[in-house]
């Protein structure tokens, strides 16, 4: 009875190895994980294309997130990573200036906005609107997040106004857009694609943003040990067909600069 059951668990087994070893035959050749620095700005959208890119060719996406400016330094830092996914122009040239990136891919289009609660119950209708006695304002870090070095950059000695003015300085745009979001500050400065994303919101446009508009962009970082398998997926995001189409979906507007890439 005990040599039965010895040859049953062993058949058992075998047969389970057999099936595991069919499983992994079909999947495809040089499968692994691509490490992607992402803005945080961009994750929603991020999420659901590498799902997608998982499903289709096979390779794990492992996502970190955070304010541009940080994930650069990380990064930096680590020599580390696959792709490198920032919010703005500049943030891109400091990785190109330190020579951490290869090919730029722009994907997105950003514009600084004020997120306020539904029905802009402060009446906020211009810049100067956030300094007003009591208005519960926060912004995000310009240390670590793009959209604040953005408009620190193009306001010049304004900016100190309006973060001596802040009672909140969060790492992301996500984290003071969130606070918009639930009430704990009156107003916060974020991306234009960001403010789709909370419900309870709705944005204001200042004449002083109009004009600063960003690429949000993917760069191949030089680290990375699979750049062909990195590329692929940075070309993939951009595609029309694939990546476009969930940053479409999500609300942001694409950055027309596919051409010349190869199909993912």
């Amino acid at each position: 009875m005990k040599y039965i059951l010895s040859l049953l668990v062993a058949v058992a087994v075998g047969l389970g190895l057999l099936g595991r070893f069919h499983m992994q035959s079909r999947l495809p050749q040089g499968r692994g994980t691509l490490m992607v620095y992402c803005a945080a700005s961009l994750k929603k959208p991020v999420e659901a294309i590498a799902a997608d890119f998982q499903k289709e060719h096979g390779w794990a996406v492992s996502l970190q997130y955070g304010g541009s400016a940080s994930l650069l330094s990380a990064a930096r830092v680590s020599k580390t990573g696959d792709l490198f996914l920032s919010a703005d122009d500049g943030t891109i040239a400091d990785a190109r200036k330190n020579g951490l990136i290869g090919e730029v891919t722009p994907l997105v289009k950003q514009r600084p906005v004020i997120i306020v609660t539904k029905g802009n119950p402060k009446n906020i209708r211009a810049l100067d609107d956030l300094l007003k006695p009591g208005l519960r304002l926060a912004l995000a870090n310009p240390e670590s997040a793009s959209i604040s070095r953005v408009v620190r950059k193009a306001l010049g000695e304004r900016w100190q106004a309006f973060a001596s003015h802040a009672m909140v300085f969060k790492p992301t745009v996500m984290d003071v857009a969130a606070d918009a979001a639930l009430g704990s500050v009156d107003a916060a400065i974020v991306w234009d694609s960001v403010v789709p994303q909370f419900a309870a919101t709705e944005s204001v446009t200042v004449a002083e943003f109009e004009k600063l508009e960003e690429n949000a962009s993917v760069a191949l970082l030089k680290s990375s040990k699979q750049p062909a398998e990195a590329l692929r997926l940075a070309h993939y995001m951009a595609s029309p067909t694939k990546g476009g189409q969930v940053f479409a979906k999500n609300g942001y507007r694409n950055a027309n600069a596919t051409g010349g890439n190869p199909k993912p």
